[in-house]
């Protein structure tokens, strides 16, 4: 049984015709024929239907067919996992995504990466604070997703896209303050309220130095998510990045609080993070590609 049979086989199926099979694999009917023959012989039962004008399939080689299919697609995708490793395409690609940052801007990038590379396997891990940058240094990863700041470089030589802007909201639950005092809401109506806060980014970010809410009674916690559920389960206010909460602010469950002189003046962006010390593989070159032609396009409008 040879996997040229199996092909005319299947065609046989999709064509119903030995001529036309004979036309796609540029052979003569005869040699079809033949190697279709050899094929009857070999499974051991009747693969046709020889009773009319045209040759068919008997139950037996319908069912047969079926399977076929699968034994020529895995062929085919053993072929591809043979030449992207001969184009040195990645075993794994490593990526790490800040969890203040929402990793589905990855996801389109991912996709026309799986297409491309199918024998590169994803590891997508998330990392509390900023961490992921710190496992770009190391080597423990490929690419980062995490906020960015310029003081960052002293911390590596990293190259940087990118990705969206970074947005800081003050929220609460509309169960902590009333919609009437939101209208009137100061700095001092949030000194009795306890204010939950991310414990200090280890690679730059202060937001002590950010917010200018000295004296407040206050609650530190290890990560935005656990910031986020302290904050919808009623515990106190704080600053989460936008994308953690967006949907808690279309159904209500939290509401924004606009405090004039809030935060000080802070541009912070998301950006996709890599270093700028190794040579990039073919499957990460692709995801690094398609956030630098959307870079492109806006310089470009």
């Amino acid at each position: 049984m040879k996997l040229s049979q199996l092909e005319m086989l299947i065609l046989l199926a999709e064509h119903g015709s030995v001529q036309q099979v004979a036309e796609h694999t540029h052979r003569s009917q005869a040699a079809v024929s033949m190697a279709l023959k050899s094929l009857e012989r070999d499974v051991g039962f009747r693969l046709f239907d020889r009773s009319g004008y045209r040759l068919a399939l008997s139950p037996h080689g319908q069912q047969f067919v079926r399977q076929a299919r699968e034994v020529v697609r895995q062929q085919q995708r053993l072929a591809s996992l043979a030449q992207q490793l001969q184009a040195g395409a990645e075993p794994q690609l490593r990526i790490s995504y800040d969890y203040t940052c929402a990793p589905s801007v990855l996801f389109p990038a991912i996709r026309a990466m799986q297409t491309a590379f199918p024998a590169t396997e994803l590891l997508l891990s998330g990392d509390s604070q900023l961490r992921s940058l710190r496992r770009v240094k190391e080597g423990e990863v490929e690419l980062a997703l995490c906020p960015w700041l310029p003081v960052f470089l002293q911390h590596g030589d990293f190259e940087s896209i990118r990705v969206r802007p970074f947005e800081l909201v003050a929220v609460s639950t509309p169960a902590l303050i009333s919609k009437e005092s939101l209208l009137e809401l100061q700095r001092s109506h949030l000194l009795d309220i306890p204010m939950l806060i991310p414990q200090d980014q280890d690679v730059g970010i202060d937001l002590d130095k950010i917010m200018r809410l000295p004296g407040q009674r206050r609650i530190r916690v290890n990560d935005s998510i656990t910031q986020r559920e302290l904050l919808l389960a009623g515990m106190g206010w704080g600053i989460v990045p936008k994308d953690l909460v967006k949907e808690a602010l279309e159904r209500g469950a939290l509401q924004s609080i606009d405090i004039p002189g809030f935060m000080t003046e802070v541009s912070l962006e998301v950006r996709l993070i890599r270093s700028a010390e190794r040579i990039a593989g073919p499957a990460e070159e692709a995801i690094w590609q398609h956030f630098a032609h959307r870079s492109e396009l806006r310089r470009s409008t």
